[in-house]
């Protein structure tokens, strides 16, 4: 019986009628129905994983097959997504693949601002952090202090770090800062340091996930367990399995990276452990209760800090972790718009409309600047995002964007 390589095109065609009929199948039993289904090509399970990656429909299965560079979220069943959005907004899981969504509950007319959220976790871009660092800007949301301004405050153990307002101090300080000051943690110094000098925004991002769960263990294990279930909704990957999508990642850079990764996960260990002994005077412990041994074992390790690390990357809308916005999907012709509400900060996100929408329609922004040509954002998304956009911009003519929608999204072509 004489043998064939199919091309690509039948090959993926193949396997996506396969999994249509059944969505559950993983790698090894597509590899196997193809195998029955026709005994004369020549396939490989490679092959398989590859064509099933680049069509988006590779995922956890039933039988236990896992690609880990699908990114995997939830529906965070924490937020109340009814008082948030004034009932204007549900969501629902769509599939493995895309994951869960944001969808209108009723005819909405353009303009209309959806929600308006803070963030869960932020850190700035790192030259805003960087005036951070010097006083010139707020150590919560970035802003930029003004020289004398009334309302702004310093933090009353360091001295360095300023704040535009009280309330973004003690917003800080709940969340961050208190590991991070230089006078209470100076262990913590090394980490933010290697964060620095590698401009790595990402880094410092995931540290803040790790200070949310820290500071969560110290008030209860209830709030422990909200903030863990909050983390957990996010779509989560690998940083490591980001990284292999990019063109330049080889043997050399590889080891270079886990060289770096293995560093800052020494140093963000030394400035997490407990207890925490503080070096101002009269001041309480920051750590005062031991994390629970299994969850301590499993966070500090490189597994864990890499899925933090790919999760900050993955889900940042400049800067922040939002737990409504990250269910927001992607499309090259987007119906919502990302505002910043604050004067003079990306802290804080709106969601407005670009266009009147119908009920059960799903809510979508753009994850990249939709003025590039269709292969520029096809290669952004599949490295940035890890999936091949089959949108009708994206598989049909590449005929650009409405005025409706350019004049929505501030842009000309």
């Amino acid at each position: 019986m004489a043998t064939i390589t199919p091309d690509a095109a039948a090959l993926t065609e193949r396997i996506a009628a396969i999994k249509k009929a059944d969505p559950g199948l993983g790698i090894k039993k597509v590899l196997t129905t193809i195998q029955a289904q026709e005994p004369t090509w020549l396939v490989s399970e490679k092959r398989v994983k590859k064509l099933m990656g680049e069509a988006g429909i590779a995922v956890a299965s039933a039988d236990g097959e896992v690609d880990a560079s699908v990114p995997i979220s939830h529906i965070d069943t924490g937020v109340d997504i009814h008082a948030l959005t004034n009932g204007l907004v549900t969501t629902r899981m769509i599939n493995r693949v895309i994951g869960k969504g944001l969808f209108a509950t009723q005819d909405i007319p353009k303009g209309k601002v959806l929600f308006t959220e803070f963030p869960f976790v932020y850190f700035p871009p790192m030259k805003r952090y960087n005036m951070v660092v010097k006083g010139e800007a707020c150590g919560l949301c970035a802003r930029t202090i003004k020289a004398g301004g009334l309302l702004s405050c310093g933090c009353p153990k360091c001295g360095r770090i300023k704040y535009c307002t009280k309330a973004c101090r003690d917003t800080a300080w709940d969340s961050s800062h208190k590991f991070e000051c230089a006078a209470l943690n100076p262990a913590m110094k090394d980490y933010i340091n290697l964060c620095v000098r590698e401009n790595w925004n990402a880094g410092m991002g995931a540290l803040r996930c790790y200070e949310r769960i820290l500071i969560a263990n110290e008030e209860s294990p209830e709030e422990l367990d909200a903030v863990l279930k909050h983390l957990d909704a996010f779509a989560t990957v690998s940083q490591e399995e980001r990284q292999k999508k990019e063109s330049s990642w080889d043997m050399m850079s590889s080891e270079s990276q886990m060289m770096l990764w293995e560093e800052a996960l020494k140093h963000l260990i030394k400035g997490c452990r407990f207890p925490l002994k503080v070096t101002a005077k009269d001041t309480p412990s920051v750590l005062t209760k031991a994390l629970p041994e299994k969850l301590s074992k499993d966070l500090f390790s490189m597994d864990t800090f890499l899925k933090f690390v790919g999760r900050y990357n993955i889900n940042n809308q400049d800067g922040g972790l939002y737990l409504l916005h990250s269910s927001l999907n992607h499309a090259c012709v987007p119906n919502a718009i990302i505002d910043h509400p604050g004067a003079g900060t990306n802290y804080g996100v709106s969601v407005r409309l670009a266009r009147d929408i119908k009920r059960d329609e799903q809510l979508q922004i753009t994850y990249c600047d939709p003025r590039w040509g269709r292969e520029t954002r096809q290669q952004y998304l599949k490295t940035e995002y890890l999936f091949t956009c089959k949108c009708k911009r994206c598989t049909g003519a590449d005929d650009g964007l409405s005025e409706e929608i350019k004049q929505a999204l501030g842009v000309t072509f």
